[in-house]
C-alpha cells in the first residue's frame, strides 16, 4: 500500500495505532503568511486575555495521543513588556475550552510565561522582546479537532497594544526590527 502525506499533516497508508510510543504522528504549524505578518492586538482591559493570530488546529488519531506544543512570539507592547503575560487556550471542536496556564493562586495573574525573555527596556518604541515555549505536553483525550491559540494579557494596564513581529514604532530604519512568530503542535503516540 502506498503512503500518502497530506498538507494538513495527515498520513494515509499505515496504522497509526501500531506505532511505538513516542513516535511523532503529525505536525501542524501556522502558515507562512500568518508567521510573517505584522499587526497588533488591542488589550483594552487589564488582566484579560486576548487572542493573537498564532493559532493551530490538529486532529489527534487516538484519545491516548499526547500533543507537544511549541511557540515563539516576537514583538513589543505600547506601555511596557514587563506587564504582559501569556497562555494557550485549547478549544475542542464540539466540546470544552481549557486555558493552559498556572493553577489558580489567590489573586495572582495566571499564565505560562511573562515578558520579557532575557531583555527588558522600558523604552516602548524600538526594543522588541520575545516569549518562547517548547516541550509543553498536553493530554486532550479526544479525536476531535483541537484548536490551540496563543493569548496575551496586560496584567496591570488597560488601553495597551501589543505589536507582533515588529516594534511599536515601525520606522524604516535599522533600529526598528522585524521578526517572526508561530505556534506548532505535534501529535505523539502514547
Amino acid at each position: 500500500m502506498a503512503i500518502t502525506f497530506h498538507p494538513d499533516g495527515r498520513i494515509d497508508g499505515f496504522n497509526r495505532s501500531s506505532m511505538p510510543s513516542g513516535t511523532i504522528l503529525q505536525v501542524v504549524t501556522v502558515s507562512d503568511s500568518v508567521r510573517e505578518t505584522t499587526g497588533s492586538v488591542s488589550l483594552s482591559s487589564a488582566n484579560t486575555y486576548y487572542d493573537t493570530p498564532f493559532t493551530v488546529t490538529i486532529t489527534p488519531s487516538s484519545t491516548s495521543s499526547k500533543i507537544s506544543l511549541m511557540g515563539h512570539v516576537m514583538g513589543e507592547s505600547s506601555i511596557g513588556d514587563l506587564y504582559l503575560m501569556w497562555r494557550i487556550t485549547r478549544a475542542i471542536s464540539g466540546g470544552s475550552t481549557t486555558n493552559i496556564q498556572a493553577p489558580a493562586a489567590s489573586s495572582r495573574a495566571l499564565g505560562i510565561s511573562v515578558f520579557p525573555s532575557g531583555f527588558y527596556n522600558a523604552e516602548s518604541a524600538s526594543t522588541p522582546t520575545v516569549v518562547n515555549f517548547a516541550g509543553l505536553v498536553d493530554s486532550p483525550s479526544t479525536t476531535s479537532a483541537i484548536t490551540y491559540t496563543f493569548q496575551v494579557n496586560s496584567t496591570q494596564n488597560a488601553s495597551q497594544t501589543f505589536y507582533y513581529n515588529r516594534t511599536v514604532n515601525d520606522t524604516d530604519a535599522i533600529d526598528f526590527e522585524r521578526g517572526l512568530s508561530w505556534i506548532t503542535a505535534m501529535e505523539i503516540a502514547a
